[in-house]
């Protein structure tokens, strides 16, 4: 059974990269909103939870669930809400995946801080959304509007070196999510998202965070030329 729920204690969701997302929707927006909606997906007893934002999904189990027939309602649940894209643990993913959904893989990376954060800076997000979204059609009122409420609710910051920029999605549990490593094409190849990467993970990690974040295979060699481990792999759904 999927329940939608009018309130979520995040605090009883486990400690997980997805869980992680979830409770940083749930603290930006609370359970108050139409394009945020959280549900408890049962079988017997609690199994986990379901978060859809934004035309996306976000799934985690909690800790000791007995998933059997949980597995069967998220699926069907996928399929009845038709995001376009869903995120959750191997553990709750069908093994043929979701109906309509490709899926790609992603490696997990821990981040090396380096020795020194000079020259990062917060950039203006005019320019992050540019940079990130080059060629790409995108709607940037809806992307600056929650990205501000994301970065006052301190959930999450904007960092840049020269014209590199990059974002840290949320930080839950002692680590940070980054995402959208992007450097303008006339840019690339000098080195500045490099230095940027692991200077922002040098001041998060002066604040007590150490930073992640994922790639697919066509990235994942950056990564690990620039010294960062390979800590975890999943499977993100993307709608065909």
């Amino acid at each position: 059974m999927i329940k939608l729920l009018e309130q979520l204690d995040g605090a009883s969701l486990r400690a997980s990269h997805y869980s992680g997302l979830i409770r940083a929707h749930l603290a930006v927006y609370g359970a108050g909103y139409d394009f945020c909606r959280f549900y408890e997906i049962k079988y017997r007893r609690r199994a986990g939870v379901v978060c859809l934002f934004n035309g996306s999904a976000v799934a985690d189990f909690y800790e000791g669930a007995h998933l059997g027939e949980a597995k069967h309602e998220l699926s069907e649940f996928i399929d009845f809400a038709s995001p376009e894209s869903v995120e959750l643990p191997r553990e709750l993913a069908p093994a043929k995946g979701f109906s309509g959904f490709r899926a790609e893989e992603r490696i997990f990376f821990g981040i090396p801080p380096a020795d020194t954060a000079e020259g990062i800076f917060a950039p203006d997000p005019e320019a992050v959304f540019k940079t990130v979204y080059e060629g790409r059609d995108a709607d940037y009122g809806l992307w600056l509007t929650d990205t501000l409420k994301r970065v006052n609710s301190r959930r999450s910051a904007l960092y840049g070196y020269k014209t590199s920029v990059l974002t840290v999605r949320f930080s839950d549990g002692g680590r940070a999510y980054i995402t959208d490593v992007a450097t303008p094409s006339a840019d690339r190849g000098k080195g500045m998202a490099r230095t940027l990467v692991r200077g922002a993970a040098k001041l998060l990690s002066d604040g007590g965070l150490k930073c992640y974040l994922c790639a697919n295979e066509d990235s994942a060699g950056f990564y690990r030329e620039i010294g960062c481990t390979e800590i975890g792999r999943d499977r993100i759904y993307l709608r065909k």
